[in-house]
């Protein structure tokens, strides 16, 4: 197989690592984390067969339903246009 020799920064570079598995290689890391663009929605349908979404614990989702439509407390901070 061919190899291309690509540059990340230090930042992009250790995020990468930080997604890598035992026995992965970078090429494996980027394969699963970046799917292939679907063009049509017959292409949707096969990705989400090959790859489903990942299980949601229900309690998270009634947690985040009462939270629902609460005000946050957190202070509006106002940035000036320059």
């Amino acid at each position: 197989m061919a190899t291309t020799t690509i540059a990340l920064t230090q930042p992009a570079y250790e995020r990468l690592k930080k997604q890598k598995l035992p026995g992965e290689s970078f090429s494996d890391v980027v394969l699963r984390e970046i799917p292939e663009p679907c063009e049509t929605a017959a292409d949707v349908l096969e990705s989400l067969r090959r790859n489903p979404p990942p299980r949601v614990d229900p309690k998270r989702i009634d947690a985040f339903l009462v939270a629902r439509g609460r005000r946050s407390n957190r202070k509006l901070v106002r940035r000036k246009v320059a």
